[in-house]
C-alpha cells in the first residue's frame, strides 16, 4: 500500500520475522511493539532509536569502544518496556558523527538485542550499510524518474519500477569499473 504509513503496516512485518534473522531498519520502525515482536520470534534487530519511543531508560554510563569511518562508537545498556509493562534490557550503540547528518544532528543512537560477540563496531556498520540502499532508491527517484505519472496500472507501475533497479545496476557496475581505474574522487 503505497498510501499507509509504515508503522501501521508494521504486525503484518511482524508476522515475516524468522528465528535467526537480524533485521536492519529506521527509526520509524523503533516501536517498543515492534522490537518486543521480534525478539518474541528470537531474532535480532538493528534500528536507529526513535525520539520518543519506546519507553527507556539508560543505565550506567556510556563507554567508548572506538572509531568507524563515520565517529566516535559508544556502548552502554538501555532497558525498554512494551505497552505491557514487560522490560527487556538491550544495547546502545551510539556513533558521535564526525559529519552532521543533513538533518543536523551529530550523534546516532541504534538500539540492537544482537548478543555481546557481536561488537559495537560491526553493529555501526551495519546500520550503515543501510544508507547505501536508502542513498540507491534516493539516486534512482532523483535520476530515473521513477515515479511516471502515467502507470496508474499496478503490474506496469511494478515492471517500470523494475526496469529502473535494472536501470540502476547496470549504473553502478559502470561506476566501479571507472573506479577501479581512475581516481575515487574523481567518479561521483
Amino acid at each position: 500500500d503505497g498510501h499507509a504509513q509504515e508503522r501501521s503496516l508494521l504486525p503484518q512485518i511482524l508476522e515475516t520475522v524468522q528465528r535467526g534473522e537480524v533485521w536492519i531498519a529506521d527509526r520509524n520502525f523503533c516501536t517498543a511493539g515492534f522490537l518486543f515482536g521480534i525478539m518474541a520470534r528470537r531474532a535480532y534487530f538493528i534500528i536507529r532509536q526513535h525520539a520518543t519511543s519506546p519507553r527507556r531508560e539508560l543505565l550506567r554510563r556510556r563507554r567508548k569502544v572506538g572509531r568507524s569511518d563515520t565517529g566516535i562508537v559508544y556502548e552502554q545498556e538501555m532497558r525498554i518496556w512494551d505497552a505491557q509493562g514487560n522490560e527487556k534490557v538491550i544495547r546502545r550503540i551510539t556513533v558521535e558523527l564526525y559529519q552532521p547528518t543533513r538533518d543536523g544532528e551529530t550523534e546516532i543512537h541504534i538500539l540492537t538485542n544482537l548478543p555481546k560477540k557481536v561488537t559495537p563496531l560491526a553493529i555501526a556498520k551495519l546500520y550503515g550499510g543501510r544508507w547505501t540502499i536508502e542513498t540507491a532508491f534516493q539516486e534512482m527517484a532523483e535520476n530515473l524518474d521513477s515515479e511516471i505519472q502515467t502507470l496508474g496500472y499496478p503490474k506496469a507501475a511494478l515492471f517500470g519500477f523494475c526496469m529502473g533497479l535494472v536501470t540502476y545496476n547496470v549504473l553502478s557496475v559502470v561506476k566501479a569499473a571507472v573506479r577501479a581505474v581512475q581516481d575515487r574522487k574523481s567518479v561521483v
